[in-house]
């Protein structure tokens, strides 16, 4: 069986047709949807290299069983206007030749599923992040304004599809609730578990590393991650803590961030490390932080922090999305609270026995995200579902009859 997985991912696309993705998007995440289905055909949209980058430092999108279909962006009113025709025409045409339709929430997403349903295609729906809180941070008024809409819209989609799956166990189930079958599974993929990782944790914990590194990953592109309030928050702090250095690891143009760094008298202590390959890449660099941080405006359920915790980094986080989900709740400050940040870092840094306390705990929290155990769950539900492609249920039905819940 066929099945089309749309999003709005931007796609590289390099001279002999191959696809690239910056971390997203690597050849073995499609593995988990080729366990079940034959072939699997991506709806994406295609970006331009950017200064400095090259498809060497991107993960290999393409592979075995796997193809692409670019479509138009529909990001923005004017495109919304002029692109929609051309996308729809475009994914109508590719999805009469597929026997199913996974679709990760976003604008090309909420087409799709009309699509979906028009032609009685069985379709299932991937909620990775809340629609309101992205557009509400997105940093315009356009986007303040558009955020109740798009809410709504993605909450009417998820409430018609027969099947979903979160990345969250609670805070995007409860703002958008699906009557179908569901279930709770985080989308991170970390590496083996390994007690090794924990003891070299501690052992840099007592050894006295100078400057402590604080850590975060996050794009550039947008606010979204909170780069700026980690910054201001360090800003506020810096006299009180232990001499520190704050490393930044994601894509995107430093310039602005570079420039607040400055502004914050704290530019020299500022480094911007671009992008390295996902795993063992990360996860060195992830062993060299003393502190990871997550100020996130917007979140889903995020699979840094989650690598982060697995790497047994004590860690420090926003209330967005499902963080909370994550970290004690000692560790936690209010979304955009630079204040909070900043009380809580001049709390944790220089404390050896919280460090460790919070190494212990997040290394074992960690184990809840085992790739073994939530791979048994995605592959139960991607296998429901095909069952439910195969009765051809949704020629007679939208949605599936059975609702479900399964938490790790």
């Amino acid at each position: 069986m066929k099945a089309m997985f749309v999003h709005e991912h931007k796609f590289v696309r390099d001279e002999n047709g191959c696809y690239f993705s910056s971390g997203q998007f690597p050849y073995r995440l499609w593995r988990r949807y080729l366990e079940v289905f034959d072939e699997l055909l991506v709806v994406g949209r295609l970006r331009s290299l950017r200064a400095g980058e090259s498809v060497q430092m991107l993960d290999r999108s393409s592979g075995p069983g796997v193809s692409f279909l670019e479509v138009p962006s529909l990001g923005g009113i004017q495109a919304m206007i002029f692109r929609r025709r051309e996308a729809a025409n475009k994914i109508r045409a590719a999805m009469a030749d597929c026997d199913a339709v996974i679709i990760r929430t976003s604008a090309v997403g909420q087409l799709a599923a009309g699509i979906a349903e028009s032609l009685q295609k069985p379709w299932a729906v991937e909620v990775v992040g809340c629609a309101f809180d992205s557009l509400w941070n997105y940093g315009s008024w356009q986007g303040k304004i558009y955020a109740p809409i798009a809410a709504y819209m993605n909450r009417r989609m998820i409430g018609r599809a027969p099947f979903a799956i979160y990345v969250t166990q609670k805070f995007l189930q409860k703002r958008y609730p699906c009557p179908g079958y569901s279930v709770g599974c985080s989308d991170v993929q970390l590496a083996k578990r390994d007690e090794a990782v924990l003891a070299k944790r501690l052992d840099r914990i007592e050894r006295t590393v100078s400057p402590l590194r604080i850590g975060l990953i996050g794009s550039l592109v947008h606010s979204h991650k909170g780069v700026d309030i980690a910054l201001r928050a360090l800003a506020i702090a810096k006299q009180r803590l232990p001499a520190f250095e704050f490393q930044v690891l994601g894509a995107g143009d430093p310039a602005r961030w570079r420039h607040l760094a400055q502004e914050c008298e704290i530019g020299s202590q500022t480094i911007f490390c671009g992008t390295l390959a996902n795993g063992e890449a990360v996860n060195c660099w992830l062993d060299e932080i003393d502190l990871y941080i997550q100020p996130s405006r917007v979140e889903g359920l995020p699979r840094a922090l989650i690598e982060a915790m697995s790497r047994a980094c004590p860690a420090l986080g926003s209330n967005a999305g499902g963080i909370p989900e994550l970290l004690d709740p000692s560790c936690i400050h209010k979304s955009s609270d630079v204040q909070g940040l900043a009380d809580l870092l001049t709390t944790a840094l220089p404390d050896k026995e919280w460090r460790t306390r919070q190494a212990i705990r997040n290394y074992q929290a960690a184990a809840a995200f085992d790739s073994e155990a939530l791979g048994n769950i995605r592959r139960m539900f991607w296998r429901k579902f095909l069952a439910y492609c195969q009765r051809g249920d949704a020629a007679a039905d939208t949605r599936c009859t059975g609702t479900a819940s399964i938490e790790h």
